[in-house]
């Protein structure tokens, strides 16, 4: 266990590198541009998220000022274990 923990303090304190950025940009852009059609999928798909959380927004935003925040965090909190739960989790399942 010690191994394990050691490996990713390691990986952790390593640090961005100059050009990391550029780098991770101009491969994402190649990713893009060998899939456009996904691409644009994707990007609509983001654009009806966004409408769908602005929504929820004025949904929250009806209730009384002194509930908002607390609301407000259970919103955040639920979207983003959905996303973990459907992005994240079972793109490690197949691995």
């Amino acid at each position: 266990m010690s191994n394990k923990s050691k490996k990713g303090k390691q990986k952790h304190e390593a640090g961005p590198t100059p050009g990391m950025v550029t780098e991770l940009f101009d491969r994402v852009r190649m990713i893009k541009r060998h899939h456009p059609d996904l691409s644009r999928k994707i990007d609509g798909l983001e654009t009806e998220i966004r409408d769908r959380l602005m929504k929820i927004k004025d949904a929250v935003d009806e209730f009384p000022h002194m509930e908002r925040e607390l609301i407000t965090v259970l919103v955040i909190n639920g979207v983003h274990r959905m996303c973990d739960e459907i992005l994240i989790d079972e793109s490690t399942d197949g691995a």
